[in-house]
């Protein structure tokens, strides 16, 4: 990142804010509670055989002050970059949670199943900037949604075996992968949600957005000043999808880092017109209560 940095320093009040908010979600006061239940086997693989994520249509609950303090705390940061775009956009968002117009429970609600839709909605209702306010909602529920998957990891993995997942999208949430991981002697694929962090094994020749294994349509780009990560590129979708060497993965909480580290190749992909699909995934559906 320092060599992008010193060629594009433009680009440094955006990557230092959102270093800066990743910093202060691993920094957390305490680990939030996770309630979740989900133990019958039979349940668990017939989703998955499915094509369904474990979290769709289960009753979750959110534990609401967590949430908030958090969001709170990343706000904050926001302001104390003393950027004046950056306390323009904040500014509008303080005033709105201070006088009762933003709505902590639905907020967060919406930021756990992860409907940006919803979120943007909100934030345009209240007239606040929807990116900052999305991308806020998203890292205070983010050690939520990493506890859930970590407990349904172990039950993931053990169908992995059977080829009950081969899916692009997460079988835990349902989100779309940020990064692909070679791992073992074998450099066996495994992609990582970009919502909750979980890992699950993947086919190497495989678009996890569109769902093409057609070799014409896959390529691989490479960065010389870049060792660790590629970025695989798909022709049809125009979507695509940085892959490193993992010999020791890092845990989801610290995932985003990897990402950011290595976002000369975003810049990469993005000049070559491919994008990370924002509609990727499987939409989850289903009551989440407060607590």
């Amino acid at each position: 990142m320092r060599v992008l940095l010193a060629a594009r320093p433009d680009l440094e009040p955006a990557l230092g804010l959102q270093a800066d908010l990743l910093r202060e979600v691993l920094t957390g006061r305490r680990p939030p509670e996770v309630r979740l239940d989900i133990h019958e086997h039979s349940a668990i693989s017939s989703k998955l055989r499915s094509g369904i994520p474990l979290l769709d249509r289960e009753p979750l609950v959110l534990e609401l002050e967590y949430a908030a303090d958090l969001f709170e705390r990343l706000l904050n940061v926001v302001l104390q970059r003393q950027d004046a775009d950056t306390a323009a956009r904040a500014s509008p968002l303080i005033a709105a949670a201070a006088d009762g117009r933003l709505d902590p429970g639905e907020l967060f609600s919406e930021a756990l199943l992860r409907h940006a839709d919803h979120v943007a909605a909100m934030g345009a209702a209240i007239g606040v900037d929807r990116d900052l306010l999305a991308t806020l909602a998203s890292l205070a529920v983010a050690p939520q949604l990493r506890g859930l998957a970590a407990r349904l990891s172990p039950a993931i993995e053990q169908l992995e075996d059977q080829g009950a997942w081969l899916r692009g999208y997460c079988p835990a949430c349902g989100g779309s992968p940020l990064l692909g991981e070679l791992r073992g002697v074998e450099l066996r694929l495994f992609l990582r949600c970009a919502a909750c962090g979980l890992a699950w094994r993947s086919r190497r020749l495989f678009c996890p957005f569109c769902a093409t294994d057609d070799h014409h349509a896959l390529r691989i780009l490479q960065v010389e000043s870049e060792n660790r990560f590629r970025v695989q590129v798909c022709d049809r979708c125009h979507g695509y999808l940085k892959i490193g060497n993992a010999f020791d993965p890092p845990p989801a909480e610290l995932l985003p880092l990897d990402d950011l580290a290595s976002i000369d190749l975003d810049m990469v992909a993005i000049e070559r017109g491919y994008a990370r699909p924002s509609n990727a995934g499987f939409r989850l559906s289903h009551p989440t209560s407060v607590d």
